[in-house]
């Protein structure tokens, strides 16, 4: 069963599969997501990546397709906020360049995206 219903003016999701070899079929093992509201050029991230696949490398790709597509969405920010004992996620969050700021007892990381870098 495939349920997928996007408003692509509010939202993006990027799905990375895998090819079961014991099942022949397609696997989900990592989700990236941009969310925003319309009228703001501001948009928050969530992914989400199966503990199997986790430090392998695809929550950095999956992150790093969603700041293109801001970027190419013309969006100024990109924002999430991540549980402080999220290591990996802070981890990923600092290599591509998002500031962390604890708020209320999350971290707030935010990427400003300079529309020039893809020129």
């Amino acid at each position: 069963m495939r349920l997928c219903f996007i408003d692509y003016d509010r939202e993006m999701a990027l799905v990375a599969t895998h090819l079961n070899k014991e099942t022949g079929k397609r696997e989900i093992i990592g989700v990236g997501r941009l969310s925003r509201d319309p009228n703001i050029p501001e948009s928050e991230f969530a992914l989400l990546v199966t503990d199997k696949y986790q430090r392998s490398g695809l929550g950095t790709e999956l992150l790093r397709r969603l700041i293109r597509i801001g970027h190419e969405q013309g969006l100024e920010t990109i924002t999430a906020y991540l549980l402080p004992n999220n290591n990996g996620m802070r981890a990923v969050s600092l290599k591509l360049g998002f500031s962390l700021e604890f708020e209320d007892g999350l971290i707030h990381a935010r990427l400003p995206l300079e529309q020039e870098a893809l020129a």
